[in-house]
């Protein structure tokens, strides 16, 4: 089991529609699934408030993004 950073988990990740860099606050994900849509790669992201995206990182990238005590960089 990874030991999980202290601070606000925020990470970068790439918008799979406009292929921007997108910060998220780690506090305010509700659940992260592989992308169900067959027309994308990804991972879908949903928010506390019900709002999503899709990004393009696969599922473990974004596991390990989240929940790893290493800080890239």
């Amino acid at each position: 089991m990874d030991s999980r950073f202290q601070g606000v988990p925020i990470v970068v990740l790439i918008d799979s529609k406009t292929n921007e860099a997108r910060c998220v606050n780690g506090l305010h994900i509700q659940t992260f699934t592989d992308n169900p849509l067959g027309d994308r790669e990804g991972t879908l992201i949903t928010f506390a408030s019900g709002d999503t995206v899709t990004v393009r990182e696969d599922f473990d990238a974004v596991v390990d993004a989240f929940s790893n005590d290493r800080q890239d960089g």
